[in-house]
């Protein structure tokens, strides 16, 4: 798949647009929203972008990731995602010597299956997600390999105003698991912004276990447009010590 065609996809679909209820967005967070997009409708979750640093061996890396994630709806629980990014840049740093490397990251292909539930308060829904990620990045910006995941989320709303969610997902990449377990605890503030608290607990079959704590805001602006930002900070000694990023999600659909 070439990267450089998903960013016509909103282009493609603005003409066929239809009649509907504008979606929850994925966007920011851990795991995914419970809900699926409305049925041939399409909604574009764009990084501007997406921070990480570590520092493996000693040596500074940190990576800029311009990530994109188009979900079209297929029609009652299903949505198909397809996710890449077309532009990154990843630094290198040792002994004051600095390099870094322009290109484009993997591509994935996901299926999300959304059986139920409600966003009203009170209610419970899940979702799961089954993705497929190719290893056609450039060089350093790649996992050298395809990896296979599988996610699901489960939400809680115990009321109109907080909103807590439960993130499982395992990655198969060559012959190593990682597991992920997220727990997150939003809240609205009036109309237009919401706030999250986020853990991501980590097992990964290379480094071992991982810890990563933050959050981040969303702000909506009308029904099909979101701002949000975000950051996470490493616990222990495994992992990014930092993972940041800004976003906008829109929503390309006429409202009931």
């Amino acid at each position: 798949m070439n990267l450089r065609t998903l960013w016509l996809l909103p282009a493609l679909m603005t003409p066929a647009v239809a009649m509907a209820d504008p979606p929850d967005f994925d966007r920011p967070g851990a795991g995914f929203a419970t809900t699926t997009v409305p049925a041939w409708t399409l909604a574009w979750e764009q990084g501007l972008p997406t921070y990480q640093r570590e520092r493996p061996g000693g040596v500074l890396h940190g990576t800029y990731t311009a990530d994109s994630l188009f979900r079209l709806g297929l029609g009652g629980p299903l949505e198909l995602q397809l996710g890449g990014s077309a532009w990154n840049r990843f630094e290198q740093e040792d002994v004051g010597r600095r390099q870094h490397h322009l290109g484009h990251g993997d591509s994935s292909v996901g299926l999300k299956f959304a059986p139920g539930g409600s966003a009203d308060a009170g209610d419970f829904s899940w979702a799961a997600l089954a993705k497929i990620t190719y290893a056609n990045g450039d060089r350093d910006l790649s996992n050298d390999a395809r990896q296979y995941s599988l996610g699901a989320t489960m939400q809680w709303k115990p009321d109109d105003i907080h909103q807590n969610t439960l993130y499982v997902n395992l990655d198969r990449l060559g012959r190593q698991n990682t597991w992920t377990v997220a727990p997150t605890f939003g809240r609205r503030f009036g109309d237009h912004w919401s706030a999250y608290l986020e853990a991501d607990l980590i097992h990964d079959g290379n480094e071992g276990n991982e810890v990563q704590a933050g959050g981040g805001v969303a702000w909506d602006i009308g029904e099909h447009l979101q701002l949000d930002a975000y950051a996470l900070h490493r616990i222990g000694s495994h992992g990014p010590s930092l993972i940041a990023g800004l976003g906008v999600s829109v929503f390309f659909g006429r409202s009931n």
